[in-house]
């Protein structure tokens, strides 16, 4: 198990410091424009472009990649995004900042995809679980860092943009020196929206909310701590706490949606993310600590619904089903993150700084009411039937849900060489070679 966790320990580290780098900017640039004086409606729109960019990038950053290799595509990522994290103080102009969000976004889709392909491609039959778990507490970990580095700096100066730029930049470093072959990448279809909804209703809408929620909270919340006039290491340490809440949840709720109905637990989770932002729409600043606590309650209740979707999903599917299943689901999770920081921001716009809770609310008691009447309605699942909960990265692409461990077509080759199955790291090229699942031709890769 250490030697296979140890072969993808360099592409972790490459994860962990794209992470620290792109989240830390994220926070930084929300801060910043309140500090210059953008208006609520415009603040969220151009926080959205970021995960605008990553959605299409999650589309059509396959197509680069294989037309131009791993190794050489990363290196063009890391630097686009590195430029365009330099560039925002250079001018302080609302479309430009759209556009450089957009563009660190899809840029940073392509990043995420290159280092999943690669933990794809090192991954067995026996660690799938393990590197699930650790791919989502690397991803969770390191955007927690990065919100703690706001601290280092003023948001008005440039230091804090070219600490952002150093880490995204860093990322390169491990793989550009890696000397393991790059891997093979698939193409990965998605289930229609329409046919996955008849088939998981909760699931669909669930994700949909769940990427309103996390975006919503994590994109608006500075801006509204900022406000309210916390100092910026008050929102440095808001942030990180919210993000290691997130992480900190992720296993207690996993074990029990594996002994409960997930839909009852689905539906109790919404509501207590309501029960929580009640208190959270009535604050005024007045106690930090409060505020620190609620928010992190919240942003770990919001942080389970997803991987509980996912899993809820799963369960009302055919085996097959489960990898377009879950490129549907992310792309869903997606528009979610879209829409967060939007809606987020203009109900701060027009309802004062307690409407960002108040929206945040008000989706949490869509989600609620939706999972309860299809709980009355529909026919429950048996609890020993279920499929097995995994943490989910919402810093991902489809190519990771391959590793995930309940995709039987993940099963190892019957010839894997007993010191591959010993060791539990996959040679993916010998699979290919000898009949496995089909691949995309190798000189495609050439570096």
């Amino acid at each position: 198990m250490t030697q296979a966790l140890r072969s993808i320990y360099v592409i972790l580290v490459s994860l962990a410091l794209f992470t620290a780098g792109s989240g830390m900017l994220g926070t930084l640039l929300g801060v910043r424009m309140a500090i210059e004086g953008f208006s609520h409606h415009s603040i969220g729109p151009i926080l959205a472009c970021y995960s605008f960019g990553f959605v299409l990038g999650t589309l059509y950053m396959v197509r680069v990649i294989r037309r131009v290799g791993h190794i050489r595509s990363f290196a063009a990522f890391a630097a686009i995004a590195c430029i365009s994290a330099l560039a925002h103080p250079l001018w302080i102009d609302g479309v430009f900042w759209a556009l450089l969000r957009a563009v660190t976004g899809f840029c940073g889709a392509g990043l995420v995809m290159v280092m999943e392909s690669w933990i794809n491609d090192r991954a067995s039959n026996q660690i799938r679980g393990t590197i699930m778990a650790t791919y989502a507490a690397t991803s969770n970990l390191a955007q927690s860092s990065g919100q703690f580095g706001l601290g280092l700096g003023k948001p008005e100066s440039y230091v804090l943009f070219s600490i952002c730029a150093a880490l995204i930049a860093a990322s390169l470093v491990p793989l550009a020196l890696t000397r393991s072959k790059a891997p093979l990448l698939e193409s990965h279809e998605r289930m229609g929206v329409r046919k996955l909804f008849d088939l998981a209703p909760i699931g669909i809408v669930g994700a949909f909310i769940a990427g309103v929620a996390m975006a919503g909270m994590m994109a608006v919340l500075p801006v509204y701590a900022q406000q309210e006039g916390y100092s910026v290491q008050s929102i440095s340490l808001l942030m990180g706490i919210a993000v290691l809440a997130s992480m900190a949840t992720q296993w207690p709720v996993g074990r029990l949606s594996d002994r409960v109905d997930r839909r009852a637990l689905i539906v109790l989770l919404a509501l207590l993310g309501l029960l929580v932002s009640l208190p959270l729409s009535r604050q005024e600043g007045d106690s930090f600590m409060l505020l620190v606590a609620l928010a992190a309650a919240f942003v770990g209740i919001a942080g389970t619904m997803y991987p509980m979707c996912v899993a809820l999903t799963n369960d009302q599917l055919h085996s097959h089903q489960m990898v377009s299943a879950s490129g549907t689901l992310l792309l869903i999770f997606g528009i979610g993150t879209i829409v967060g920081p939007v809606g987020g921001s203009l109900a701060m716009q027009y309802l004062g700084g307690a409407g960002l809770f108040t929206f945040l609310g008000a989706a949490m008691a869509l989600v609620s009411a939706f999972g309860l009447y299809r709980y009355l309605r529909a026919k429950p699942i048996v609890v020993e039937e279920q499929a097995e909960y995994v943490p989910v990265s919402v810093v991902a692409t489809p190519v990771i849900m391959e590793v995930d461990p309940r995709n039987p077509e993940f099963d190892p080759p019957v010839n894997m060489p007993p010191v591959e199955r010993r060791t539990g790291i996959r040679d993916r090229r010998k699979d290919s070679q000898s009949g496995g699942r089909r691949r995309t031709d190798a000189a495609d890769f050439n570096e």
